[in-house]
C-alpha cells in the first residue's frame, strides 16, 4: 500500500511539471509579441504618431502637458525634467523611472531605465518620440552595478542569438523597454480621446 502512495504521488509530480514549466518560462525569449528594434541614425528611437481626432494643435498641446504633470510624478516616476524647446507646440521631458523585471515576497529584480520623450502637438495628432535610452542595473551594488545604453544592449544585434530568439538577459531589457513605451503611447492615446471636460 505504501509502495502504492508513492508511485501515485511520483505520477502526479510527472503529470504537473509541463504546467509548471510553461508557467514558468522566462518570457524575455520570446519575440512574438515585440518584433524589432527601431534604429534611427545610429540611436534607439521609438516614433509613433497618436491619433487626436477633432483637437485643434492647441487642444493637443494643452493635453500633452497635464499628462506630463499627472504621470510623471512620484512614485511613478523616479524623477522627470522638462527640458527646453525652440518649438511652442513641443514638450520635451527627460524621464527616469523602475522596469521591473521580478517582485515576489523574497526577491525583487528591476533596473532604472532613462529616455527623453519629445511629444508634439499637431492638428488631429501628436507625435511620440522616445530616444537617448539608457539603463542602470542592480544600482545598489556598492561596486556601482551595471550602466548599459540601448544601442549596444536591445537592438537585434545585441539582443538576438544565433538561433533568431532573444538572448536571455539583453531580451528582458529588450521587451521591458517596449513595454514601456507602448504603456505611454497608450496612456496618451486613452488621454487624447476624453472630452475636454474630462482633461483639465
Amino acid at each position: 500500500m505504501k509502495r502504492l502512495s508513492v508511485l501515485a504521488i511520483f505520477v502526479m509530480i510527472v503529470l504537473s511539471a509541463p504546467a509548471q514549466s510553461l508557467n514558468n518560462a522566462d518570457t524575455a525569449t520570446d519575440r512574438s509579441h515585440y518584433g524589432t528594434i527601431p534604429v534611427v541614425n545610429g540611436k534607439v528611437t521609438f516614433v509613433e504618431t497618436v491619433p487626436a481626432t477633432g483637437r485643434s494643435a492647441q487642444e493637443v498641446k494643452e493635453i500633452i502637458d497635464s499628462w506630463i504633470e499627472e504621470r510623471f510624478v512620484e512614485p511613478t516616476v523616479i524623477s522627470a525634467r522638462r527640458l527646453q524647446s525652440d518649438k511652442p507646440a513641443t514638450a520635451i521631458l527627460k524621464g527616469e523611472e523602475y522596469i521591473t523585471f521580478k517582485s515576489t515576497a523574497f526577491a525583487l529584480e528591476r533596473a532604472r531605465i532613462y529616455y527623453i520623450l519629445t511629444l508634439t502637438a499637431n492638428e488631429g495628432s501628436c507625435t511620440f518620440n522616445m530616444s537617448r535610452i539608457t539603463y542602470w542595473y542592480d544600482d545598489a551594488d556598492e561596486r556601482g552595478g551595471l550602466r548599459m545604453i540601448a544601442e549596444e544592449w536591445i537592438t537585434d544585434e545585441n539582443a538576438i542569438n544565433k538561433k533568431g530568439g532573444l538572448k536571455k538577459f539583453e531580451g528582458k531589457f529588450r521587451n521591458k523597454t517596449i513595454d514601456l513605451k507602448e504603456t505611454l503611447v497608450k496612456e496618451l492615446e486613452i488621454k487624447l480621446k476624453l472630452r475636454k471636460n474630462e482633461n483639465y
